[in-house]
């Protein structure tokens, strides 16, 4: 999560924790009805998990006495990704090994088609889910259905970490009562209308000019037609792309770091890196 997402999460915990003791109020939205929440039961906890997991869908969640607790995944009206730098095992777990199959396929098609006219150098993609105009996007549909969205969203399963509501807004309610009435269900129909165009994002990685993004799974990597005779330094994307092209993956964690590797001691090609910046005490 980022800074700004991380305060407006703790904001909207500041609202409710006003409210500990106090009762929601006496109509609720049928949907919430519907997810175990009782109207007028009595709050008895709120705490704010979305940072404490990557994998935590539920950034808010609020305890009730004799309900099930109200688990929202908090979006700023603005926020682009509702599923960030997804991993292998994240992955198979959510969608499965067909979904990989088709994810790697694409990604495959998507790198070698990027590198035609690439400017900088990467050795793979990796992705991630939600709003994303311009040209490294894709139709989430073309690879997943429309149920997995719900998935990306909400979560697996059933425990505290599964959203059970949706609050978009760049607005930190005012109460209780205005937190409750711009709550939404966690459906397609509301997914939609709320990111307008959600997305596949491929992320090529330039690993010059990035540091910690080097370690995030892969769905493609580049794979060199042949070994160089001498250890050669590559910086420039065409030099690089002349030398091969992307190649599918099976899920096995790999990532940009892991890739850099195999071309410097298999293949000869080494590829500058972004060095790590030594914290001073």
């Amino acid at each position: 999560m980022s800074v700004k997402s991380d305060k407006f999460e703790s904001d909207i915990v500041n609202v409710v924790s006003n409210y500990i003791g106090s009762r929601l109020p006496d109509m609720l939205p049928d949907w919430l009805v519907n997810e175990g929440v009782n109207p007028g039961d009595i709050i008895i906890q709120v705490e704010g998990i979305g940072s404490k997991s990557k994998d935590n869908k539920t950034d808010v969640i609020i305890y009730l006495k004799k309900s099930k607790p109200i688990k929202i995944s908090v979006k700023l009206s603005n926020a682009d990704f509702y599923g960030n730098w997804y991993g292998h095992i994240r992955f198979l777990d959510e969608f499965g090994l067909n979904a990989f199959k088709k994810m790697t396929a694409a990604s495959v098609a998507f790198a070698n088609k990027w590198a035609k006219t690439a400017t900088a150098p990467f050795v793979g993609v990796s992705i991630c889910f939600g709003k994303r105009p311009g040209l490294t996007g894709q139709n989430f549909t073309d690879i997943f259905s429309k149920e997995d969205i719900i998935t990306i969203v909400k979560g697996k399963g059933k425990g505290d970490s599964c959203a059970n509501c949706l609050y978009i807004s760049n607005k930190v309610p005012k109460d209780i009562d205005d937190l409750i009435d711009n709550l939404a269900s966690i459906t397609i129909d509301g997914i939609e209308k709320a990111t307008q165009n959600f997305m596949v994002a491929h992320r090529p990685v330039n690993p010059i000019t990035s540091g910690s993004d080097r370690g995030k799974c892969v769905y493609s990597k580049f794979k060199p037609y042949k070994k160089l005779d001498a250890p050669t330094t590559i910086s420039n994307a065409q030099d690089l792309f002349k030398l091969g092209s992307f190649v599918e993956i099976e899920p096995n964690r790999l990532n940009h770091n892991k890739i850099l590797d195999e071309l410097r001691d298999e293949y000869n090609i080494i590829i500058p890196r972004k060095a790590k910046v030594v914290k001073k005490n």
